[in-house]
């Protein structure tokens, strides 16, 4: 069952008629091409958690919230039909509770700053670019997932100030995007340690390997979760929520 039109109104307001969805982020009205009288919609008041058995999501709720905006998320239409397939497996609550909350902050701001959300939506997908390149760095690096009795001591501490080196460029790279600047400064930080520990005397370098590797597969976890990167071949070993 849709959602009331006061509803879904003040969820595409508070939108800014933008799909919350951060890799969408697609405007959902405009004018017809074919008659100046006419407009164009293509989003809709999708229900983060389900309103009856078997919709996506599905909780046991007091009908009040269910209907309610909070239980709404704006989207464009392939979107909402995207989080709500498999019974919206793929699709947490907590993510998309994420989605909004993001999105109506950043419409908050650019109200308040008068600023257009079209360069801020370039600017994530640059970012989404960026984080890629940062997961990309460390996984062709063998010192992030390779048997201690496979490793060299002098070529890991070369191979992780490599790795140290070119986080340092991507970093420059980043431009506003505060929490992307600070996940590549916490990489660099914990490379950073590991030198500095181990630069003069490498005999416990495989100790701090072992918890580098837990450092960084929590930082590879958020790259994934937050902007989407796309992490394979032997590093996904080392990642952990």
């Amino acid at each position: 069952m849709a959602f009331k039109p006061k509803v879904a109104d003040l969820l595409a307001y508070r939108s800014g008629y933008i799909c919350n969805n951060p890799d969408c982020n697609v405007l959902t009205i405009g004018p017809a091409s074919s008659d100046p009288h006419l407009k164009t919609k293509k989003g809709e008041a999708a229900h983060i958690l389900g309103e009856k058995p078997g919709a996506a999501r599905y909780k046991v709720m007091d009908k009040e919230i269910i209907e309610s905006d909070k239980n709404g998320i704006w989207l464009c239409v392939a979107c909402h039909t995207l989080i709500d397939k498999n019974n919206g497996i793929d699709y947490h609550e907590d993510e998309l509770f994420k989605w909004k909350q993001s999105h109506e902050e950043l419409m908050e701001v650019l109200l308040r700053t008068h600023r257009s959300p079209l360069p801020l939506v370039r600017r994530f997908s640059l970012s989404k670019k960026i984080a890629q390149d940062i997961v990309d760095t460390l996984a062709h690096k063998g010192v992030m997932f390779q048997p201690a009795a496979m490793e060299n001591t002098a070529f890991a501490l070369k191979s992780i100030d490599q790795i140290r080196l070119k986080l340092m460029r991507h970093l420059r790279d980043i431009d506003l995007d505060k929490r992307l600047k600070d996940i590549c400064n916490n990489l660099i930080n914990a490379f950073r340690e590991v030198m500095n520990e181990n630069s003069k005397d490498p005999s416990g370098l495989f100790s701090y390997l072992e918890v580098l590797r837990i450092k960084v597969g929590r930082l590879l976890y958020q790259l994934q979760q937050e902007y989407g990167c796309q992490i394979s071949g032997h590093i996904v070993s080392i990642v952990r929520p």
